[in-house]
């Protein structure tokens, strides 16, 4: 992968005070590829899509046992509905469970993937970066002015 000359961010959501085990394996992973990986909680988020100059911002979330589960449903699962409603934020929930309702929920948004553990974290980390290059020249070559006015179906 190539170095970009800014720092680019991803992001990765804290369920607690302390960071877990996942978050320090994944941040040597993106590390190697160019890219900071910076813990942020849930109330952060909106004021994150909100401020930041990036254009598209990627979250990850891991969930690996029942208690983070039990967290992640009582923190996160009600305001994400709200924070997904950006375009600019997409949202990577990793988890040792199976899909719950999020994805039907989200899926036609197209900003909200779910993968299932056990997952190569180096392997991963590689995809997401591709994805955020991906998302970055989709944002360059995109036209200004809007969609072209079309005529209606005429009976």
């Amino acid at each position: 992968m190539k170095q970009n000359e800014t720092t680019s961010f991803i992001f990765y959501l804290t369920l607690e005070e302390q960071l877990p085990q996942t978050f320090y394996t994944f941040n040597e992973c993106f590390k190697d590829l160019g890219f900071m990986l910076v813990p942020v909680r849930i109330d952060q988020l909106q004021t994150l899509v909100s401020s930041t100059d990036q254009s598209q911002i990627i979250v990850i979330s891991s969930v690996i046992d029942s208690r983070e589960m039990k967290l992640y449903n009582e923190k996160v699962r009600g305001l994400l509905k709200y924070v997904l409603k950006s375009k600019r934020l997409t949202f990577m929930h990793l988890s040792s469970f199976g899909k719950v309702n999020d994805f039907k929920l989200y899926h036609k948004q197209k900003n909200y993937y779910f993968m299932k553990y056990p997952l190569d974290a180096g392997l991963l980390a590689t995809k997401i970066v591709r994805y955020y290059e991906l998302k970055a020249e989709q944002n360059i070559l995109r036209w200004p002015g809007g969609r072209r006015a079309g005529v209606g179906v005429f009976l």
